[in-house]
């Protein structure tokens, strides 16, 4: 490539003012790991963070954004214990939401509970912090049956805006039984989760591909999800790198989760050029700018 082509192919993927909306930052020796840990991961320091975002040959933005005010954070709250004024440095340091723990709650496999989980944090963080984010993990794409009706009565009602991350575990066809290989529309889940984004009650992220697609590096199996969503409502999706590649999901024993597990090894400039073809330039620039921007960057 030449310089001004290879600007040109960086300047697609990484459009001015854009946000990696899903990644972490590991460091244990200056933050020990929690003793209750579902997963013991290597170190992901915000040094190794940024050579990753060099890695893909990213808009120099991205660099010179992290550790400054248009950085945003998400925290982790007792919603028991926590205080308005905890809230309130939160905020004052650059958090707009939070990740419910349903660990916690040994809430993976249990719909009811996942409720309690959702509900105690919402009304705690609506209460105090209306407009922030609530994002969590859900394994059981059927489970949305259940949650629509406290998501619509009780959760938007109250300006959560809550976010789910990796394709809210919707799979492609490498992943799907026979009968809906051919359609992903009949997987389940899929109507329930497609009416809430419709709706602009649910937020989506389209993470960590290799959770829901065995077809590495370019997970073409994707792009039909890709369009369902992007389709249904493109304010309403969002990209996250899940930098640095953590393990699928999966409940551990605590020996399991105490051993150090190693990350991934994923083609992520692959994986972008691919959900960039599925975008119009439009569709990008909600996807990677002004979608994230309206939910953190106030």
């Amino acid at each position: 490539m030449t310089v001004s082509s290879q600007d040109n192919a960086i300047a697609q993927l990484f459009p001015h003012g854009c946000w990696d909306a899903h990644h972490h930052i590991f460091d244990p020796v200056q933050f020990a790991y929690a003793p209750d840990r579902h997963l013991t991961p290597p170190p992901a320091t915000i040094e190794q963070f940024i050579n990753f975002k060099k890695s893909l040959e990213s808009l120099k933005s991205f660099v010179k954004l992290l550790g400054k005010s248009s950085t945003k954070g998400i925290g982790v709250i007792d919603p028991e214990t926590v205080t308005q004024e905890e809230l309130q440095e939160m905020h004052n340091a650059g958090i707009r939401g939070i990740r419910v723990n349903v660990y916690k709650y040994k809430a993976m496999h249990d719909a009811e509970l996942q409720k309690v989980a959702l509900l105690e944090h919402a009304r705690m963080i609506g209460k105090h912090c209306p407009g922030w984010t609530m994002a969590f993990t859900q394994t059981h794409p059927e489970f949305w049956k259940e949650l629509r009706p406290v998501i619509e009565q009780e959760i938007t009602p109250v300006g959560i805006r809550l976010i789910t991350d990796h394709f809210a575990l919707l799979k492609g066809p490498s992943m799907l039984p026979p009968e809906c290989v051919g359609d992903v529309t009949r997987q389940v889940g899929f109507e329930d989760i497609m009416d809430l984004v419709r709706k602009g009650h649910l937020y989506v992220k389209l993470s960590a591909p290799y959770r829901v697609s065995n077809e590495a590096p370019f997970y073409d199996d994707l792009k039909p999800l890709v369009r369902a969503y992007i389709d249904a409502n493109p304010k309403q999706i969002l990209w996250g790198s899940d930098w640095p590649h953590t393990p699928r999901m999966k409940v551990r024993t605590y020996d399991e989760a105490m051993k150090e597990t190693p990350f991934l090894e994923v083609d992520d400039h692959a994986w972008l050029k691919s959900l960039r073809s599925c975008l119009s330039e439009d569709e990008w620039h909600t996807l990677m700018v002004e979608t994230p921007k309206a939910l953190y960057d106030w």
